[in-house]
């Protein structure tokens, strides 16, 4: 049974409507790795993994409001529309290899890390290699 210090399904729903925030493609996988930490802790037999697995859960559903925030503010989704973000770089430096600035490497990195755990999640493979 989870804890109620984390945020319910409700909770997160209601959110979102009450922020006009959208699942986008990140904040769906965000959502997701929260869920593959919900079904481990479901299936814990060893109950001292606990409090680790509830707060895995609570820091990625942390991370997809923080995204969804991020992605209103900014007027553009982190991969929907990557390819546009990309070529903004590449028109900003002359070469997405000369990146300089820390809000643009932040976001990259964030890309490339959504992306990299939206592969993971397609091969199931172990929760401990995304994060």
């Amino acid at each position: 049974m989870m804890s109620n210090q984390y945020m319910s399904k409700d909770e997160l729903k209601e959110l979102f409507e009450k922020e006009d925030l959208h699942v986008t493609k990140a904040v769906a996988i965000l959502l997701k790795q929260a869920v593959r930490y919900t079904t481990r802790v479901k299936n814990l037999h060893d109950k001292s993994q606990l409090e680790a697995c509830e707060n895995s859960r609570a820091k990625y559903i942390y991370e997809a409001i923080e995204v969804a925030d991020m992605e209103k503010k900014q007027h553009w989704r982190l991969l929907e529309d990557k390819t546009h973000y990309l070529h903004e770089l590449n028109d900003k430096y002359g070469d997405v290899d000369f990146v300089n600035d820390l809000e643009d490497l932040k976001k990259l990195l964030l890309i490339y890390r959504l992306r990299d755990m939206a592969v993971n999640q397609q091969k199931n493979e172990a929760l401990e290699l995304v994060e």
